[in-house]
């Protein structure tokens, strides 16, 4: 059985631990250069896991399974910030459907100019696990998605942990982990297929690697979580191998040799793992990684889950991240976990603070800001800290989102009589329902955003005349108001 379990709605008083709160620190300190590994700490009885983080246009976006039936997607300006940032929940699986239930490992790529959503989901039977696929909107994943149906080839069989490969030549292949019958169990194996666009399979399976070895069959005979990398043409297929549940999970390396990647005979597997736990790192079970560049787009990172203790399973798992290097023949070169607490290098051009600024959409370079307490349209804001914000989880709902000003630490932007002010927080219920807003993609531009008040659904924050109001949007004009792109 996969090593996925759902993972439990975050409550506003989630635990952060020890060297996460230090990484934050440090993003706030002098030393704003560095961070520490955990970036994303263990949440819930299913602890945090399988990241699939993606960066694009100046954002990191995480995506992450939550209750078993949701995905939600964070978003930050830096890979260390992902853990603070607001969750946003972007689909819930209908009740009564075979994907209702047991919602893993949800995989976000960015295909063909448009985004998507891979995962794996079943009706509560675990021999129904099936691939299924979604596809925004807009530009703006943490907006709306739509479904689109099942992934699966000819033979149809128990499948989890779907991505895609997309080749040199544009050409499309989904790779996921699956059984050879309908109710085989172990061993998990590697499996390829075509597609003729990113939702559709076009062809049928061809099983490419299969957990032979003895270090990918210590507990069980398990391949699975492959994540791709490309690097002057060379294909390589990184996969989690072991029991995830265990201390024995650790990554392997598929090579392709020739770019037949529907030959089997053209994968060569490492006869050694790539990515093993490191006891005196506090990193036990690494597995489940993903890639992601810097911001300046001159690095590559590892992103993985590991446990800080041994035999802390499941519920033990946090998101960590790490750069790596690459050997002279294109394939990876991982090192070894880099220990918790230890102080490492951000990636390389990010930027000094995950600040964010709101454009009008329909009023070019004026921006929300706070004067005299008072929420304001202006431009050419002086000094520039009145129009930055922290978006931060919601204070009555971290899944919602909540607006911080910097220059005023513990100031936050909330609604009162109708108006919108910046008011110290008194602690109290009232105040930190008025002060939660929830995420919704932009009511007059869909790649936008608008904010729709946690307590009065239907009122939306918006300008008029100068001034920000939380209210009703019954015109064009109303939702063009209330639309805002994030800078």
């Amino acid at each position: 059985m996969h090593k996925s379990t759902p993972c439990p709605r975050w409550v506003a008083g989630w635990a952060i631990s020890l060297f996460a709160l230090l990484a934050v620190v440090s993003a706030s300190s002098a030393n704003a250069a560095t961070f520490a590994n955990p970036i994303v700490p263990a949440d819930g009885t299913g602890g945090t896991a399988d990241p699939s983080i993606v960066y694009r246009s100046g954002f990191y976006y995480w995506a992450r399974s939550l209750n078993g039936n949701s995905i939600a997607i964070a978003k930050a300006k830096r890979l260390q910030d992902l853990g603070m940032a607001p969750q946003i929940v972007v689909y819930t699986a209908p009740s009564g459907t075979p994907y209702s239930k047991n919602l893993w490992a949800p995989e976000l790529q960015y295909l063909n100019g448009q985004w998507y959503l891979y995962f794996a989901a079943d009706d509560g039977n675990n021999a129904n696990h099936r691939m299924y696929a979604l596809q925004a909107s807009t530009q703006n994943p943490q907006g709306g998605w739509a479904f689109r149906g099942k992934l699966a080839p000819p033979t149809d069989s128990w499948a989890i942990d779907g991505t895609v490969l997309q080749k040199d030549d544009g050409s499309l292949y989904f790779i996921w982990s699956g059984w050879r019958g309908l109710n085989d169990g172990f061993p998990q194996r590697l499996y390829i297929a075509s597609m003729s666009n990113p939702t559709t399979i076009s062809g049928e399976r061809v099983e490419i690697s299969s957990p032979t070895l003895p270090w990918e069959t210590e507990v069980a005979a398990i391949q699975e979580g492959p994540s791709v990398i490309q690097k002057n043409g060379r294909i390589n297929l990184v996969y989690s191998a072991s029991a995830s549940w265990t201390d024995s999970y650790k990554l392997g390396l598929l090579i392709n040799t020739d770019g037949h990647v529907l030959n089997p005979a053209s994968w060569v597997k490492k006869s050694q793992p790539v990515f093993v736990s490191n006891p005196d790192a506090q990193a036990f079970g690494v597995g489940h990684n993903g890639f992601v560049k810097s911001p300046n787009g001159k690095q590559d990172w590892l992103v993985y889950h590991a446990t800080s203790t041994s035999g802390a399973g499941w519920a033990g798992r946090n998101i960590r991240a790490q750069r790596f290097s690459w050997r002279p023949n294109n394939t990876p070169k991982f090192g070894q976990p880099v220990a918790v607490g230890a102080w490492i290098n951000e990636p390389a051009g990010s930027p000094g603070d995950s600040h964010l600024r709101f454009e009008a959409a329909d009023v070019s370079a004026n921006y929300l800001r706070h004067a005299r307490g008072r929420a304001r349209l202006d431009a050419n804001v002086t000094p520039i800290e009145d129009s930055l914000w922290r978006q931060v989880p919601g204070l009555n709902d971290p899944h919602a989102v909540s607006f911080e000003s910097v220059n005023f630490p513990g100031h936050y932007l909330r609604h009162r009589n109708g108006e919108v002010w910046k008011d110290a927080s008194d602690g109290s219920a009232l105040f930190k329902a008025d002060a939660t807003w929830r995420k919704r993609p932009g009511q007059g531009d869909g790649a936008g955003v608008s904010f729709e008040a946690s307590n009065f659904p239907g009122s939306f924050l918006r300008h008029r005349n100068g001034l920000f109001y939380s209210e009703a949007l019954g015109t064009p004009l109303d939702r063009d108001d209330a639309t805002f792109y994030e800078r």
